[in-house]
């Protein structure tokens, strides 16, 4: 009788396992992981000044269509808790009181108008038949701003020498998503416009509770955060701090030369490190 009971039992108990498994339940707590909403940005440690041995700015272009940094820009209509890093910038600006910067010094704040005007989704103002009076009336439209258009990732870093752990180490100060878009009856091609710059810091907090895809295993999600820390993408470096009004490489080469000047800005700086070891 007890056996009986008990084989009972472990039936039951694997029906119920079996009908949680296929439930809505398993799926959000797997695949979209709500845990992630509580998850906090890992502490960097703080560095002295006087400690830098060697310190170099420099601004990198991610290109967001490179697959490597595909979980940058997909998905671009947000799905199974995940967004594109563009659409994760508005929403911090628009509900968690970011700030957005008008330059790479984070100097000048700019308002989401602002931001709307250079997506060209600025307020239009239509003539519109009133279903109920039949009269016509002028109604405001505001303007969608097309996310899908920012293809590019402008990330402003210095390197540094720390003599302390005598080891070379780097630091994000902001990031510009770039729009690449095409203007209807222009003959100018692709144009490119930097919609504004944001202070990396202020926004790690959001970076750290968004996941994005993963390659190799969707039960490993990374957060956007692991994506810049970890150095999980491709980029080259456009500008590095110079006395000539810090100008890009674009402005003094192109083609394979500026390919060139990129690498050996980064050769130079990975040699800083290198340079400071006897063997």
């Amino acid at each position: 009788m007890y056996r009986r009971i008990l084989f009972v039992g472990l039936l039951f108990g694997a029906a119920l396992s079996l009908k949680a498994q296929n439930s809505k339940t398993f799926y959000d707590n797997i695949i979209k992981n709500p845990d992630y909403e509580y998850k906090a940005p890992i502490a960097l440690p703080n560095v002295d000044r006087a400690d830098m041995a060697y310190l170099k700015t420099v601004v990198r272009e991610v290109v967001l269509r490179e697959k490597m940094n595909l979980p940058l820009y997909y998905p671009t209509v947000p799905i199974d808790g995940r967004m594109s890093m563009i659409d994760l910038m508005l929403s911090g600006i628009e509900k968690s009181f970011k700030t957005a910067y008008e330059d790479d010094e984070l100097s000048i704040p700019m308002t989401i108008e602002q931001i709307r005007q250079r997506f060209d989704a600025g307020n239009d103002t239509i003539t519109k038949r009133n279903p109920e009076t039949g009269e016509l009336e002028k109604v405001v439209v505001e303007g969608e701003m097309r996310t899908d258009e920012v293809k590019r990732l402008l990330i402003k870093e210095v390197w540094f020498i720390n003599r302390r752990t005598t080891r070379l180490d780097f630091r994000i100060i902001a990031l510009c998503p770039v729009r690449e878009y095409t203007k209807e009856g222009s003959y100018d091609g692709i144009l490119k416009s930097r919609l504004f710059w944001i202070d990396y810091g202020e926004f790690r907090d959001l970076f750290s509770k968004q996941k994005v895809f993963n390659f190799q295993n969707d039960a490993g999600r990374l957060s956007m955060d692991d994506i810049f820390l970890k150095r999980f993408f491709t980029s080259r470096i456009i500008q590095e701090s110079n006395v000539y009004d810090n100008r890009t490489i674009s402005s003094y080469a192109t083609g394979m030369d500026a390919i060139l000047e990129s690498d050996r800005i980064k050769n130079e700086i990975f040699d800083k490190e290198q340079n400071l070891w006897e063997y």
